[in-house]
């Protein structure tokens, strides 16, 4: 069950590394600013909060995920390495444990990020690997969005979400620059018995 979970994660990441590989070059460069804070929210998905620090190539993460409908939530601690190149292409990669409400698990996560001109792809991928015999399988895109910056504060496009249990889910996008980040809400329907709603995702760097 592990290694199918593994291999249906990773035929969706070949996707995204074959778009953000190939603009990485060959010398990293530190993230010029360390924190890195996200918050999504939409009402039918559960609400996510991540805060990271990053030391330039290691990056350490904590952070919380609550669906109050469900009665379900998790606290995730753990580290990993940013990927990226002088240009701002690459990937971050972390492992994190989490206490669920249903078990302990090691989660995997990979946030790859691409631009060419004013095209922009980001992705937010994992899979969970349950640490106790209740624990649930389970793999996630959610989302990769592609977006067009039609002004330097605004910029248009799509996303696409999928889940091994709770299916697909895709529609457009919309992003605006605020101080110290983005925010962007994404108009989802479902494709495969996943939620239709409008979220809202804030990203700060500081």
């Amino acid at each position: 069950m592990v290694a199918s979970c593994l291999r249906r994660l990773a035929q969706l990441g070949v996707l995204l590394l074959a778009l953000v590989v190939p603009l990485v070059a060959q010398q990293q460069a530190p993230a010029p600013k360390p924190w890195f804070v996200y918050l999504r929210d939409g009402g039918q998905s559960p609400l996510y909060l991540f805060a990271s620090y990053s030391f330039g190539v290691p990056i350490v993460m904590i952070g919380t995920l609550v669906d109050t409908p469900h009665d379900y939530h998790e606290y995730l601690a753990g580290a990993g390495v940013n990927l990226f190149a002088s240009n701002g292409n690459g990937a971050s990669v972390l492992a994190l444990g989490s206490h669920a409400t249903d078990s302990w698990y090691l989660e995997l996560y990979g946030l790859p990020n691409a631009t060419v001109g004013k095209l922009n792809v980001t992705g937010f991928a994992g899979v969970y690997l349950p640490l106790e015999r209740q624990g649930v399988h389970q793999y996630f895109l959610d989302p990769v969005t592609v977006l067009f910056r039609l002004h330097p504060k605004v910029a248009l496009g799509g996303s696409y979400t999928i889940y091994k249990i709770e299916g697909q889910g895709a529609g457009p996008a919309v992003q605006v620059v605020i101080p110290y980040g983005t925010a962007t809400v994404d108009a989802l329907a479902a494709i495969d018995h996943f939620v239709k709603e409008l979220r809202v995702t804030l990203q700060f760097v500081f």
